[in-house]
C-alpha cells in the first residue's frame, strides 16, 4: 500500500467508531483532502484559528518530527503529522479539531466579543465551533499514534508528543535553552514514566516517588503554557492516557479503563486549583492501582465476570440493567446471571446491591445528605426500598447506622 491507500485505510477504520475530522493541507495550506463536508476557508479558519496559528505550526514542522498537539484560545485541539522531502513540510495531515470535554457556549460567545466579530458572521462561527465533537485525550491521543505511523512507520509514545496554544496578543513566548536543544527535551523521560506505570500494571501501591520522578521529568520540553493550570492540565492529561493504557495491560476491561480515565479527565478540567487537580491525579493512580490488584488477585475469576464487577462499581449511581452488562461482555442476561452466581457465589442482583450499600455508607456520613437523597443518588426506586436493601445487607436501617456511626 502506498501512503495515501494507507492513510484511506485508517480515516475509514477511525470514522467507523469515533468522530473524528481528516484535513491534508500542502505546504502552502492549500485544502487538498478533507472527511468534513464543510470545506469552504471560513470554516478552516474559525475551527483552526488565526493565520499565525499557521505560522506556528510550519514553523514547529520544519524542526520537528514529532505530532504536534495544538489548541485554540477556547480549547478546541488538533494533531498535525507532518509529511516531508527531505527537511521540508510536504502535506500537513491534521486530526481534529475537538474538545476534549464539554464547553459552554458563552465561552465561545465571550471569545466573539474579544474579537469584536461583526453579527453577520458570529452566529456562523459559534455554530461551527459549539458544533465540534467532544473526545477525551485519553480517546483521541492513539489514532494520533497511528497516523503517525501511517505516515512515518514509525511508533511513538505520548512523551513524544509536543503542545502548542495559540498565543495572546500580550504574550511572548519563552525561549528556549542551548542545554535543551542540544541535550533533548525527552531525556529520561521515557525511563522515569516506564518506571511509574509499572506500577499501575503490577498493583503495585508504591509508586509516590516513581510519580514525584515522572513529574519533574515532564517539565522539560512541554511547549508554552499562559498558566500554570494550563501546564498542569497537559501533565494531567498525558498521565491519565498513559495511566488506562498501563491499567489495560494489568488486566482491566479496555471500556471500563477507558471511562474511568474519561471521568478524571473531565473532573481535572472541572477542578478549579492546581492542588485539587494534584490531588485528582493520585486518587486515579490509586483508583488504578487498586483496580488491578484486585484483578490479579482473583485468578480464579473469569475476564468477562470481572468486567461486569468493574462495570457495576463504575455506575454504582445509575440504574443498572442485565441487558447493558450481558452487551457488554457478549452474553444472554440469563447465561450472565448463572455464570456470575457460579463464579462469585452470590447472585449478580445481590452483588449490585451490596456495592450499592457500600456506597451509602459513605454517603450516610454527610449529614447534609438525607436518607432520601442517599436513595436517590442510588437510583433507588424508593426510600423504603432503598431502607429495606440496607437492613438487609447490613442488619440496621440507614437512619440507625448513621446515628452510631457519627456518635463514634
Amino acid at each position: 500500500m502506498n501512503l495515501e491507500e494507507k492513510i484511506s485505510f485508517f480515516v475509514e477504520l477511525m470514522t467507523c467508531s469515533q468522530p473524528i475530522t481528516y484535513w491534508c493541507f500542502d505546504k502552502d495550506w492549500a485544502l487538498l483532502k478533507t472527511t468534513n463536508i464543510n470545506e469552504d476557508t471560513a470554516y478552516t479558519r474559525v475551527v483552526f484559528g488565526a493565520e499565525g496559528q499557521h505560522a506556528s505550526i510550519q514553523k514547529y514542522g520544519e524542526e520537528c518530527n514529532q505530532p504536534l498537539i495544538s489548541y485554540n484560545k477556547i480549547g478546541a485541539a488538533w494533531a498535525t503529522i507532518f509529511e516531508k522531502e527531505g527537511d521540508a513540510v510536504r502535506h500537513y495531515h491534521i486530526l481534529g479539531p475537538l474538545y476534549n470535554s464539554d464547553i459552554d457556549v458563552s465561552v465561545i460567545e465571550k471569545e466573539m466579543d474579544r474579537h469584536y466579530v461583526a453579527n453577520r458572521f458570529r452566529r456562523r462561527a459559534v455554530n461551527i465551533l459549539a458544533g465540534l465533537p467532544v473526545l477525551s485525550a485519553t480517546r483521541f491521543w492513539p489514532y494520533v499514534q497511528m497516523l503517525h505511523y501511517c505516515v512515518w512507520g514509525e511508533k511513538v509514545g505520548f512523551d513524544t508528543f509536543r503542545f502548542a496554544r495559540e498565543e495572546l496578543p500580550d504574550s511572548k513566548p519563552k525561549e528556549t535553552s542551548e542545554i535543551e536543544e542540544r541535550s533533548g527535551v525527552h531525556a529520561g523521560v521515557y525511563a522515569t514514566q516506564q518506571a511509574l506505570f509499572s506500577k499501575i500494571e503490577n498493583g503495585d501501591l508504591n509508586y509516590t516517588e516513581a510519580l514525584n520522578n515522572a513529574i519533574s521529568k515532564a517539565s522539560y520540553g512541554e511547549g508554552h503554557f499562559h498558566t500554570p493550570a494550563e501546564k498542569v492540565n497537559t501533565y494531567a492529561i498525558k498521565f491519565i492516557t498513559l495511566a488506562v493504557q498501563a491499567a489495560i495491560r494489568g488486566g482491566v476491561a479496555p471500556v471500563i479503563a477507558y471511562s474511568v480515565g474519561d471521568n478524571y479527565e473531565a473532573a481535572v478540567a472541572a477542578a478549579k486549583t492546581t492542588a485539587d487537580k494534584k490531588h485528582l491525579m493520585d486518587t486515579m493512580f490509586i483508583d488504578f492501582v487498586n483496580r488491578v490488584r484486585h484483578i490479579k488477585g482473583r485468578t480464579d475469576i473469569s475476564k468477562p465476570i470481572r468486567t461486569c464487577c468493574d462495570y457495576i462499581q463504575l455506575h454504582i449511581y445509575e440504574q443498572i440493567k442485565l441487558e447493558d452488562i450481558g452487551k457488554l461482555v457478549g452474553y444472554t442476561k440469563y447465561y450472565l446471571s448463572r455464570k456470575f452466581k457460579a463464579e462469585m457465589g452470590i447472585s449478580i442482583w445481590d452483588y449490585i446491591n451490596e456495592c450499592k450499600v457500600e456506597e451509602a455508607k459513605s454517603l450516610l456520613m454527610d449529614p447534609t445528605l438525607t436518607i432520601q437523597d442517599v436513595s436517590d443518588r442510588l437510583n433507588y426506586c424508593s426510600r423504603s426500598y432503598f431502607s429495606e436493601v440496607f437492613q438487609s445487607c447490613t442488619g440496621m436501617w440507614p437512619s440507625n447506622y448513621r446515628a452510631i456511626e457519627l456518635k463514634m
